[in-house]
């Protein structure tokens, strides 16, 4: 069998049971994983955009970080799914099935705007006839990014892109059971629109999913693919 993943980003728990809906009708298996610090796993996730586009790139992306948690916190759900098509089907699967989700729930007339520093712009509402006025906040010069909520990630469509970004999620702990989500909480993130109920999971007494490491027979699969490819 061959995995990959989606990452639920926090924007898109309001979603989250069409979601894993569509996903479990796509997929042989399908587990969920808690993540408790988005904002880290989607930096050491992006480490290749930080070293290739430079320091402009991770500010302003560090903006859009700091929006989407002041605006929805910063817990995530990992979807890991594994299939037995061919490798090459399975990352185009998943790619595609990103950009379908993506096309469906996310609303370009909603979006999180931050400044992150550098006076070097303004913004300005200009009207058909060219009349210019402030905004009410954000009015002054900086440096301004205005994302829109793409609610879910995913690797991009190639193998070597996906092992690497799957071993960054052992590396960091993510794939593990202790992280596993219980469809009853799935059920209430979707019900309350928010992923910080995964907080109950690390309280004394949680009994969530009871598992004879079925990660690590996972992570096992993960690196064998891993240790194929490098061959």
């Amino acid at each position: 069998m061959h995995y990959s993943y989606f990452l639920v980003k926090p924007d898109g728990i309001k979603f989250l049971k069409p979601i894993c809906k569509q996903i479990e009708d796509k997929y042989e298996s399908v587990r969920y994983y808690a993540v408790e610090d988005f904002e880290k796993l989607i930096r050491d996730l992006y480490y290749k955009h930080f070293e290739e586009k430079g320091i402009n790139f991770e500010n302003s992306f560090g903006a859009y970080l700091y929006g989407l948690r002041e605006t929805y916190g910063n817990e995530s759900v990992l979807i890991l799914v594994g299939d037995n098509m061919e490798y090459d089907k399975l990352v185009q699967s998943v790619y595609d099935t990103k950009m379908d989700i993506r096309n469906k729930y996310t609303n370009n007339d909603v979006g999180v705007v931050t400044n992150y520093g550098n006076r070097k712009e303004y913004i300005r509402f200009v009207s058909e006839d060219g009349e210019e006025r402030p905004p009410r906040i954000m009015n002054k010069l900086g440096s301004y990014r205005i994302s829109n909520m793409n609610i879910i990630h995913s690797p991009d469509a190639d193998e070597k892109t996906t092992l690497e970004e799957l071993n960054i999620l052992m590396k960091d702990g993510i794939i593990d059971d202790k992280n596993l989500i219980t469809l009853d909480m799935i059920e209430k993130m979707e019900k309350y629109q928010t992923a910080t109920l995964q907080r109950d999971m690390r309280e004394p007494g949680y009994q969530g999913e009871v598992k004879p490491d079925i990660s690590g027979w996972v992570r096992q699969q993960i690196n064998s693919e891993k240790d194929i490819g490098n061959r």
